[in-house]
């Protein structure tokens, strides 16, 4: 026998060795039990991997706008004060805000994240298409936060303009 295989020999009898140690000292461990279990949640976690990726909303244009209106919203270029917000909400969603000076940016975006369900869907396709468009890429954004500052500003205009 060479020298490399008495030292694997020698490494796999220590391995055994301290095995066999280990096992004798764990005696109330139901080894089967134990794999039994592992095989369980890894069947869990396939199931619910699976229902993810097949999972489709019912309403897509309405979460992808809970998901990116509060991205935006906390874009401080794009809407510096609340009043920016409001008016945002007011003229591209409809959704009226009162006493928006009252309350803070998060309560404004969660007031309009929430009334974002009850929104028409139809109505929001064009702008999920649009902000899609202004999101997906930081030229656009940035093209987005230039034309804010202008005198003439309107959120609706400047939202054709850009996916034109």
């Amino acid at each position: 026998m060479n020298k490399d295989n008495k030292m694997a020999l020698k490494k796999a009898t220590n391995f055994l060795e301290e095995l066999s140690w280990l096992l004798d000292s764990r005696k109330g461990i139901d080894l089967k039990q134990v794999v039994s279990f592992l095989q369980e949640s890894v069947k869990e976690q396939n199931k619910i991997k699976k229902f993810a990726k097949e999972y489709r909303s019912p309403n897509p244009n309405k979460h992808f706008l809970i998901g990116v209106l509060p991205r935006l919203f906390q874009d401080t270029r794009l809407f510096p004060l609340n009043e920016s917000i409001a008016m945002f909400a007011e003229e591209v969603l409809e959704i009226n805000i009162s006493r928006h000076e009252k309350r803070s940016k998060y309560e404004l975006i969660g007031l309009i994240v929430c009334k974002t369900e009850s929104l028409s869907d139809e109505k929001l396709s064009n702008l999920v298409d649009a902000l899609s468009q202004i999101t997906g890429s930081e030229e656009k954004l940035e093209k987005f936060r230039q034309e804010r500052k202008q005198v003439d500003f309107s959120w609706n205009e400047t939202i054709q303009k850009l996916t034109k």
